[in-house]
């Protein structure tokens, strides 16, 4: 299955388990199973930031973009794609420090 499948099928199951949540008993059994969704939807939303990041920059210096190029190529605004290069230049000197 590829990636852009299994993404679909992963938010179809949140999906399905935000209606799950909802008709579920008790308010506290809701509260627990919304807590724990939240938390790990949330851990896994960071880690496709950090890639989505990691992606744009390989990007931007595999291919020499310059920032209106990326922005567009990633889908994200120039002050975003200035914010990530500037982020990753930031790292890359504290790596060689």
């Amino acid at each position: 299955m590829a990636a852009g499948d299994k993404v679909d099928a992963a938010i179809a199951a949140a999906d399905e388990a935000l209606t799950a949540i909802r008709d579920s008993g008790s308010s506290q059994e809701k509260l627990e199973a919304a807590g724990r969704l939240v938390e790990a939807l949330r851990n896994r939303s960071d880690e496709a930031a950090r890639i989505r990041h990691d992606e744009a920059v390989r990007i931007y210096e595999a291919e020499s973009l310059s920032l209106a190029q990326l922005a567009d190529r990633v889908g994200i605004s120039k002050a975003r794609a200035d914010q990530i290069t500037k982020k990753a230049a930031r790292e890359k000197e504290a790596d060689n420090a």
